[in-house]
């Protein structure tokens, strides 16, 4: 079956890639969390690693007490905490913004940050937004109010990103307004997404609404700057597209006809929950979204193209079937679509869909779980790559691990994800038995069962840098041979999407402790063919 994707450069290539979070990406001017400028130095440190691929999870904004980048609060809004301040050129000219910044108080609350091991988002997210304030305060006396060249260049963007940008402003605006209340208790007119009270609530808060525009502004802009460099080194930007958006969010409030929140998803019992999951998100009215021609879909693909080479579709599964819990009394979870026709035909329309909208970017699918036959049968036949977790694919049941000299050529390989443990982790845990099967698998040894060692791990990563998948993908801790975790499943707390990399990309370079391991990298990413070549 032909499709636009049998070409693109990523599934007929051989490519190498490093996760990390931007959260957890560190620089001398980091204000305890990567941001936009941190950015741009780890790209040029992926570069110089001869790595053609940079994945970091959502970047989308998060609300308040929120720490998780897979529940945002828009499909389309970058969070403003991923901000770098030291190069908002308004935060240079503020004097109010200068002094507040020179202050022990906030001089303090930023030292203290930089050192921290984890990412601590609120008093970061209330720092940021109180110098941002002032910094837009002089923007709008000095640039707005004299219609300079900025100004006019602030009033392109949000006439291009109007689409999107209008319902997020004066969701985000009214959330501040309103204490953040459930929209569901706004005033009825403004609950039903009324354009008459929109208008009004907009020209009544007017200044809060464009700051909040502004601040979305100011992140595209850095996005982009760091995306130009890039493009320049010839880095591909591997972004998240989450399954949802959390249901106090302004795509909900805004497209309600298409999101139904008297239902919630989740997943359906297994071996590890024998009652199911609830996610606490809401359900999509799928006959809504086909009417529509996936609209919202396509639009949102369409604003991800504009971000990403490419991106990652959350839960796929769920696009064929999703496990629904209705919040009526007495009503029962059940699939939202049954059979396995019409759970295929269902994720074919919409995985057609996003490939109409997805441009010169490169959807990959996070197939992973307990996924039916026809979803892989259904990737294979639109040539979108799926996932291969080296520790996960087995022989028939097992339990031989398979090699990886068999994985599909259209296919993302990896040695752990984002919500596993680490590939030494994960080592130390196996049982011997197992430790000897895989061992096996990577270098033919039989009964060695080895404990971990730089030698286990640059083995592995060897094998699977010799795999037959187009993409191998590995997080930066399994590159070092580290064990720090970035998030747990199923568990709720500090430990999770809080993981801050110990090093600036600078002080990693210089590191006597990771120099061999990182020429190693260097050195096997090229030998296999996947060294970056602009």
């Amino acid at each position: 079956m032909s499709n636009t994707l049998e070409q693109h450069p990523a599934n007929t290539g051989r490519h190498a890639g490093i996760l990390l979070p931007l959260f957890s990406m560190r620089s001398d001017t980091d204000w305890g969390i990567g941001d936009f400028g941190a950015l741009s130095s780890w790209i040029e440190w992926t570069a110089a690693h001869k790595t053609r691929i940079l994945q970091i999870l959502p970047i989308n904004e998060m609300p308040p007490g929120q720490e998780c980048p897979y529940t945002a609060l828009s499909a389309f809004a970058l969070d403003p905490m991923f901000i770098s301040v030291e190069l908002v050129e308004d935060v240079r000219h503020s004097p109010a913004a200068r002094e507040y910044l020179a202050s022990p108080e906030a001089q303090d609350s930023i030292a203290k940050w930089r050192k921290s091991d984890t990412v601590l988002y609120g008093p970061i997210k209330d720092l940021k937004y109180r110098v941002l304030w002032m910094a837009f305060q002089h923007f709008h006396k000095n640039d707005i109010a004299k219609g300079s060249a900025r100004a006019m260049s602030f009033r392109k963007y949000r006439e291009e990103q109007a689409y999107w940008l209008n319902d997020y402003s004066t969701f985000r605006t009214m959330k501040d307004v309103d204490g953040w209340k459930s929209w569901t208790h706004w005033p009825e007119p403004l609950r039903n997404h009324e354009s008459a009270a929109i208008d009004k609530f907009r020209r009544e808060h007017a200044t809060q609404v464009l700051f909040f525009e502004y601040l979305q502004w100011l992140a595209d802009l850095q996005w982009h700057q760091a995306k130009k460099k890039a493009r320049e080194l010839g880095v591909w930007m591997f972004g998240d597209l989450p399954f949802m958006v959390n249901q106090e969010s302004a795509d909900v409030w805004g497209h309600q006809d298409i999101f139904d929140i008297s239902r919630e998803i989740g997943a359906p019992p297994d071996q590890f929950s024998t009652e199911g999951q609830r996610w606490g998100l809401p359900a999509y009215r799928w006959q809504k979204l086909e009417e529509s021609g996936f609209a919202w879909w396509k639009t949102r693909v369409g604003r991800a193209v504009e971000i990403y080479d490419l991106f990652r579709l959350d839960h796929l599964v769920g696009f064929f079937r999703t496990w629904v819990i209705p919040h009526e009394k007495g009503s029962k979870p059940h699939f939202d679509t049954l059979g396995d026709v019409n759970q295929q035909q269902r994720g074919e329309r919409f995985l057609r869909a996003v490939i109409s909208a997805s441009g010169g970017a490169l959807p990959v699918a996070e197939d992973l779980g307990l996924i039916p036959p026809f979803v892989r049968h259904t990737l294979d036949d639109l040539r979108i790559p799926g996932y291969k977790v080296m520790r996960w694919e087995m022989i028939g049941d097992g339990p031989r691990y398979k090699g990886p000299e068999d994985y599909p050529t259209v296919s993302l390989a990896t040695t752990s994800t984002h919500d596993t443990e680490t590939l030494r982790q994960w080592w130390d845990e196996l049982k011997p038995e197992s430790r000897d099967m895989f061992w096996e698998m990577v270098t033919g040894e039989k009964n060695r069962h080895p404990r971990w060692s730089e030698r286990v791990q640059v083995e592995t990563i060897k094998r699977l840098l010799y795999s037959r998948s187009s993409i191998v993908l590995f997080p930066l801790q399994d590159v070092l041979g580290t064990a720090e975790r970035i998030n747990t499943p199923g568990t709720v707390g500090p430990h999770n999407w809080t993981w801050r990399f110990a090093l600036t990309p600078e002080k990693l370079n210089a590191s006597t402790k990771y120099k061999d391991v990182l020429h190693t990298w260097k050195c096997l990413v090229a030998e296999s063919g996947r060294g970056l070549r602009k």
